[in-house]
């Protein structure tokens, strides 16, 4: 075992591999750019622009394949807690447990041994609570009112949104690059997942890889429009205040079940999304959010994903005068 975040556990080991950060041109609005990009990273006090933490979900390829076989595309999950930041070509590598469970631990490291995510993954029917499902069940209540999360845990969005990934189309805003070449950069690149041999894969044509879950959920794919919530009443003050402004944001944690798996390259989907939990650290507000993945033709549940999306209290410089406000008038309800 090569671990050494964890030496006395048997583990399948993955290669050192160099991820790059792709999301340097990545459009956010909200008067900002993202937290992949060099200054707005270190505006924000980090030392480094991370890169997006499920990019290294497809360094996790040959072990699931070894551990759960192809069926880990058709029901498996992985769910990580996200630790340490990783820069731009950091060498890292992937662990999974070796047991008898259905779930097993997975994680990856830096070269000195520090954790970049901490995690689950399965396939099958599970009973286990995942690693996201661990953290939901640990979030406190929040006193007084966030500022960025208005809506109530169970709140859904308004509409359906479309979801598709083709080779050759500019997956979105979020990921200012196609198919095609994020399949050039990929880590852990498989046959299955190209349109020269994905007809060799077991479902006779091409699957989308890992830490695509990710990017055909989160919205805004494939020229497809964003999604929407309920407005909140009485909240005009606050929209003047922001006026269009957003904090920075990034990944706390995220979670893919796959129902009836894999998610294929050129297929038409939809999403739906509920607000599961919200709450807070001393540096972020944050909230977990399910997004719900359908054939659009079939209306077969092929996904869900639960993402913990953290928001920066300091990437807004009167945050702390406008959540005063925002508590105090909670405090009169």
């Amino acid at each position: 075992n090569m671990s050494k975040h964890r030496p006395e556990l048997p583990c399948l080991v993955g290669a050192w591999r160099r991820p790059p950060n792709d999301l340097q041109e990545q459009e956010v609005g909200g008067g900002h750019k993202a937290i992949h990009d060099d200054a707005t990273a270190a505006k924000v006090g980090l030392k480094l622009a991370p890169i997006h933490g499920t990019v290294h979900w497809s360094q996790l390829t040959p072990l699931l394949l070894e551990a759960f076989g192809p069926a880990w595309f058709e029901t498996g999950s992985i769910s990580v807690h996200f630790v340490n930041m990783v820069g731009h070509l950091q060498p890292v590598r992937a662990f999974l447990e070796i047991s008898g469970m259905k779930q097993r631990k997975v994680w990856m490291e830096h070269l000195d041994g520090r954790l970049v995510f901490d995690g689950t993954a399965s396939v099958g029917q599970r009973t286990e609570m995942t690693m996201a499902q661990t953290k939901i069940a640990a979030v406190k209540p929040v006193k007084g009112r966030l500022l960025f999360h208005r809506h109530p845990p169970k709140t859904e969005s308004l509409e359906l949104e479309d979801a598709r990934i083709d080779f050759d189309q500019v997956v979105g805003p979020l990921f200012p690059f196609t198919h095609r070449r994020k399949l050039e950069l990929i880590t852990e690149f498989h046959p299955w997942y190209s349109e020269e041999a994905g007809a060799s894969s077991p479902w006779g044509r091409p699957i989308l890889p890992p830490e695509s879950f990710n990017q055909i959920m989160l919205g805004m794919v494939g020229g497809a429009k964003g999604p929407r919530f309920p407005p909140i009443p009485g909240d005009e003050w606050l929209e003047k205040a922001l006026n269009g402004r957003t904090p920075v944001g990034l990944f706390g944690g995220c979670e893919v079940i796959l129902h009836a798996g894999p998610i294929f390259v050129g297929e038409a989907y939809q999403c739906r999304r509920q607000l599961v939990a919200c709450g807070e650290t001393p540096k972020a507000e944050f909230r977990w959010i399910k997004t719900f993945l359908w054939e659009k033709n079939s209306k077969k549940l092929v996904a869900e994903m639960t993402l913990q999306e953290m928001q920066l209290k300091n990437s807004i410089e009167n945050y702390a005068e406008l959540r005063a406000r925002s508590d105090a008038l909670q405090a009169k309800l």
